[in-house]
């Protein structure tokens, strides 16, 4: 599981483009969220075989994103599930370092 990630999410606003790294230790993940220009890290995370688990928030000036997420890597490719206080979303992810 532990590497960079270049993500798309698919948004009622057309896809966006991040990069979400993660490191596992155990059962444990930490990371960094970067999407919307945002850095956010990752922290207090799960890691189950290849699924994951972790949450948070984004926040700027303009806004505070809550969201939950739930991951399963397969090969290179990362999909997730992200619960948010401004909907539901589907991202994937290709490993790329």
């Amino acid at each position: 599981m532990d590497g960079i990630y270049q993500i798309t999410m698919n948004t009622p606003m057309g896809p966006m483009n991040g990069k979400v790294t993660l490191k596992t230790n155990g059962e444990n993940l930490t990371g960094v969220l970067e999407i919307m220009g945002m850095k956010n890290n990752l922290g207090n995370g799960k890691v189950k075989g290849n699924q994951c688990y972790f949450k948070g928030n984004i926040k700027n000036s303009a806004l505070n994103i809550e969201y939950e997420i739930m991951g399963q890597l397969t090969g290179n490719n990362l999909n997730i599930y992200a619960k948010t206080n401004m909907g539901e979303f589907k991202l994937q992810g290709k490993k790329i370092g």
